[in-house]
């Protein structure tokens, strides 16, 4: 019997949250099903344990994608009373890029949700993973971890026959994942044409199914798991559009959508549905084929009417749809400026938050919205136009919870605004580098700004349905919410790719000089790797407490962020260039060997050729990695110099920026 889990409205709004995570590059968004945590043990951070289950998930991060079968188990601490056993699958449909994409979110959700507990099993649409105390791969017990989540929208008549389908449908999954694929994994549909009518007013006449077993049980092993769960349907999902079984050893789901990719392995037709009477008209008389031919002709008349509301609905939502994709590059989701001006109290120097090379950006307040952020193009910009229109169909198109979340835009006469959700704690550069304020950043909490930049990167180079090169990466473009989740933001210099086009060379040099990497700033060359350069000289700063654009003292034997690093890397004392509040720190066991692990990244990603920087799905791996052994070795970076004094401005590296768009930061609250 599967076990139903009532989730809190705070849950709920995680999972909402997380669906929006990734967008693979078919175009449908990870979504995050549900998590299970055992709240009947617990373990503190910092511990062995707590080790062991991150190095537990690195592993399975890094392992699964490359088996055959994307299915993995690893175990670690062996013999001791802090071991730890784990177990990843991804479903049978995924690549290897969307395999570690889905793992590398499960961490975020095992180590918030379910923090502490120390057996977790976290469900997205495309993998799953489960790391415990005990020894659960021993013992394919399916019901251990079970959760049934049924759709809400249900079937509103006939829904007996729409259920007996479903049921035929996973019965022939069930077969062919048992007996005729090696990955224990079966897609297929099942066509009715008589159809259904659902609560949502459209004809259901396709049925989607899924089932997966995991790739090391026998072929009678996988079919007996999958077939209790069959058994189990009509108690959880009678009369419902759409359920699911999460669970570790076998796991079901059916749509009456396509959510899954590739030709379906089994495709079934459902047979006509038959008069309880069982008349024809080879055998009736013809007063009763009279009437037949009435009631068919009626029913003809009726389906014709319902089929005839149907296309016209879906007309009118494909107008809808183009229409708004039409608004958005003409400037929709508009505010009236009045209510701006009045959210804002008139742009009142008490609500600035700051100013950047856009503009001025202002804190309001919207009865319906809440607390907002609006970015005021500056009047005497000659480009801020061009941007606002790049930023708007970039971040209108955008969802994830590393990016900031645009609301609306508001054009009229001089006056150019962009509506975003309100962060109180504002940009990372306004606490990073304040002496006083910067102690609000823990390791634990800066770990977590570069692990949720590394993601939203990640999102726009792979994840999204157009890859999105940023171009202007920097502490100021890194909003914080309330829990110091980071939100990349600022989208007017982005860059868009599409199709395979990965690189490109480009006239028109933007960004902020220290963040842009040499082969963009020098020859214009355009790649995702740029903003990896970026990123890396963010972890730098992030781990130092230091702007990269600092002087350092005379006596140092390097003049920027980068030689000072390099020059301490190279010495064998990379802890020395610390921030000296993280010195101070308590527990210094793992936050140093995460210091480590994050200087040697950031290293990585500076490198001076782009093929030498990892990709950002290799960041996310690395930084859950424990073991950083089989990390590459860095080379000296790009852009470092020696400390030589009376240097001008008449080198050829400064003659070459020089000539270039180059924007400098002023770092005030945004």
């Amino acid at each position: 019997m599967a076990t139903r889990v009532l989730l809190s409205s705070k849950v709920i709004l995680a999972l909402v949250l997380a669906s929006l995570f990734s967008l693979p590059r078919h175009g449908r968004a990870l979504e995050l099903m549900n998590w299970s945590c055992n709240n009947g043990s617990a373990y503190a951070a910092n511990t062995t344990y707590d080790t062991n289950v991150h190095s537990i998930l690195a592993t399975l991060t890094a392992r699964t994608p490359n088996t055959t079968t994307g299915f993995a188990t690893a175990t670690t601490g062996r013999g001791t009373d802090t071991e730890a056993w784990g177990l990843a699958l991804c479903r049978g449909d995924t690549d290897r890029v969307g395999c570690a994409s889905c793992l590398a979110a499960v961490p975020a959700v095992a180590f918030n949700e379910c923090r502490g507990d120390m057996d977790v099993t976290v469900f997205y649409d495309r993998c799953l993973a489960r790391f415990s105390y005990v020894d659960f791969t021993a013992r394919p017990d399916n019901t251990e971890v079970l959760i049934g989540s049924p759709s809400a929208d249900r079937i509103t008549a006939d829904a007996g026959h729409f259920d007996a389908l479903v049921a035929d449908l996973a019965g022939a999954l069930a077969d062919w994942a048992a007996y005729n694929s090696t990955l224990r994994y079966a897609a297929g549909v099942m066509t009715s044409g008589d159809g259904f009518m659902s609560t949502t007013e459209d004809m259901v006449h396709n049925i989607y199914g899924v089932v997966q077993c995991t790739p090391d049980q026998a072929a009678a092993a996988c079919r007996a798991c999958l077939e209790a769960l069959r058994v189990d349907m009509p108690k959880v999902f009678a009369g419902k559009m759409g359920g699911r079984f999460n669970a570790v050893w076998c796991n079901l789901r059916y749509e009456t959508f396509v959510f899954f990719d590739g030709d379906p392995s089994v495709k079934l037709v459902a047979p006509p549905v038959v008069p309880e009477d069982g008349m024809n008209f080879a055998s009736s008389s013809p007063e009763n084929a009279a009437a037949v031919v009435g009631a068919v002709l009626g029913a003809l008349v009726i389906l014709l009417s319902l089929f005839i509301i149907y296309l016209w609905k879906k007309l009118q939502a494909k107008q809808l749809s183009y229409a708004a994709d039409k608004d958005v590059d003409s400037g929709s989701l508009l505010f009236d400026l009045a209510i701006i001006r009045k959210a804002t109290a008139n742009f009142a120097e008490h609500n600035k938050l700051g100013h950047g090379g856009f503009g001025a950006v202002y804190k309001g307040f919207l009865p319906d919205v809440g607390e907002i952020a609006v970015k005021r193009l500056d009047r005497t910009s000659g480009q801020g136009l061009e941007q606002l229109r790049n930023e708007l169909l970039l971040v209108a198109k955008l969802r994830h919870n590393n990016l900031a979340k645009l609301l609306g835009v508001c054009i009229k006469g001089d006056e150019k605004l962009l509506v975003y959700e309100f962060l109180p704690n504002r940009s990372l550069d306004t606490i990073l580098f304040d002496p006083q304020k910067r102690e609000q950043l823990s390791w634990e909490t800066r770990y977590q700004i570069i692990h949720g930049t590394a993601r939203g990167l990640l999102y726009l180079h792979e994840d999204s349905q157009i890859k999105i090169i940023h171009r202007d990466l920097k502490a100021s473009n890194v909003l914080l919410d309330s829990n110091m989740n980071p939100k990349i933001s600022d989208f007017g210099l982005a860059r868009l790719f599409s199709g395979t086009k990965t690189t490109s060379i480009t006239s028109q040099v933007v960004g902020t000089l220290g963040y842009m990497a040499p082969e963009y700033a020098v020859l214009g060359h355009l790649s995702v790797k740029v903003d990896v350069y970026s990123f890396g000289i963010l972890v730098l700063e992030i781990v130092t407490g230091r702007r990269n654009t600092d002087v350092f003292d005379a006596d140092e034997e390097s003049s920027n962020l980068l030689s000072y690093v390099w020059d301490h890397w190279q010495k064998g004392i990379p802890l020395e260039i610390t921030d000296t509040l993280l010195l101070l720190s308590g527990s210094r066991g793992l936050q140093d060997m995460e210091l480590l692990k994050c200087v040697h990244i950031g290293l990585l990603c500076v490198q001076e050729n782009p093929a030498d920087r990892p990709t950002m799905l290799s960041v996310l791996v690395m930084l859950q990695d424990i073991d950083t052994t089989n990390f590459a070795a860095p080379s000296k970076p790009a852009f470092t110099f020696a400390n030589v004094r009376n240097t001008t401005s008449s080198s050829p590296s400064a003659a070459a920026l020089s000539a270039n768009e180059v924007s400098i930061s002023e770092f005030h609250p945004r």
